[in-house]
């Protein structure tokens, strides 16, 4: 197995030039809405769904070129929003909760109009209080992959702007859960809907490969 060292060495060779390099590095933003599914599922009494409400989310993304149609983007995420207890019709807000994800990502312009992008990351919940099933802690980093797409009509691609749509896929369980008798992790998915920004770089231009 080749070490790190090596590998980051052979990238760096088969790189373009640093003017090259500074001419096609991309910036974007994001802001929309996140739904995410249940993270908690209990019936041993009467169905009981935990999961966060429905959150604003934001999110950067700086973006390298590599050879050929590829580029790799560094993405940074954000959502905010109640964690909700959902028992039959009856919805109580638990605590506050934010969503903090990094990740790194693969993406490609398929069409003047369409691009898409591939990544992985880790993802941390942080919770405005110690209580309930975060009492023990939060269980640390969870791995997740995402896929994105992202459409930009022409009257929007003028104004560097495109609808993104996203969805990513991670497993939950805390320590405090694992405690209660939970002993699978549960997996979560989330989808979000939002307006991305093309700040700079290449893919502000609609058209550009």
């Amino acid at each position: 197995m080749k070490s790190p060292a090596v590998v980051c060495a052979a990238l760096l060779l088969a790189s373009p030039g640093p003017r090259r390099l500074g001419a096609q590095v991309s910036v974007a933003v994001t802001a929309g809405v996140r739904y995410s599914s249940t993270i908690v599922h209990d019936s041993i009494v009467t169905p009981l769904d935990v999961r966060p409400a429905l959150a604003p989310a934001f999110s950067a993304a700086f973006g390298f070129p590599l050879n050929g149609p590829w580029r790799v983007e560094a993405l940074i995420d954000v959502s905010t929003s109640a964690l909700q207890v959902h028992s039959g019709a009856a919805v109580t807000d638990a605590t506050h909760l934010t969503l903090l994800s990094f990740g790194v990502g693969l993406r490609r312009r398929f069409e003047p109009w369409l691009s898409g992008r591939l990544a992985v990351g880790g993802l941390s919940y942080l919770p405005a209080g110690d209580i309930g099933l975060f009492h023990d802690g939060t269980g640390g980093l969870a791995p997740f992959g995402q896929v994105a797409l992202d459409l930009a009509p022409t009257v929007m691609a003028r104004h560097r702007l495109s609808f993104e749509a996203q969805g990513d896929l991670h497993r939950f369980l805390t320590p405090a859960l694992k405690a209660d008798g939970f002993t699978d992790s549960r997996p979560v998915y989330r989808l979000a809907l939002a307006i991305r920004f093309d700040i700079l770089g290449t893919d502000a231009k609609a058209g550009t490969p």
